[in-house]
């Protein structure tokens, strides 16, 4: 990869996330499998990191209150991915930095996650905390419940 690849986080739209959402969450499975609901309403964003023009990373987020913060704003994060050749080059720091400006932006004072159990030290070292136990999600595989106030 080209270091000197400037990232770029671009808003995009829910049919632009389905092919890396299929490709690197959801591998094997039909296209259903990385359509969410959701995905179309208005208070939904989607974006996307680009190194020149391709598409390398996708995150999703939903107005969706934490189950264990009821009546507090917030939004899920959900559907992020990465392609493999651009992990750790800063990509997905810059589409949860992106989330987090989002979330400021719209006066939402929490964001959270069902990360994958591989994915703990990368929400980690962004200031995200786990909350509860790992848990399974059929077809998908062990998760943690992660979050982060929102500066």
């Amino acid at each position: 990869m080209n270091q000197a690849s400037p990232v770029e986080v671009r808003t995009i739209t829910a049919a632009e996330t389905w092919p890396l959402r299929l490709a690197v969450l959801r591998p094997g499975h039909p296209l259903p499998a990385a359509q969410f609901p959701g995905d179309d309403l208005p208070s939904t964003r989607h974006f996307g990191a680009f190194r020149s023009s391709d598409l390398v990373g996708i995150v999703s987020l939903f107005l969706v209150e934490m189950p264990e913060q009821p009546g507090v704003g917030a939004l899920q994060l959900r559907g992020m991915a990465t392609v493999p050749e651009v992990r750790g080059a800063g990509f997905g720091r810059a589409l949860v930095a992106a989330s987090v400006v989002f979330a400021r932006q719209n006066g939402v004072k929490l964001i959270w996650c069902n990360a994958r159990t591989s994915a703990e030290e990368f929400y980690r070292k962004l200031g995200w905390e786990i909350l509860g136990e790992e848990f399974d999600i059929p077809d998908v595989g062990p998760h943690f419940r992660m979050w982060r106030w929102v500066p």
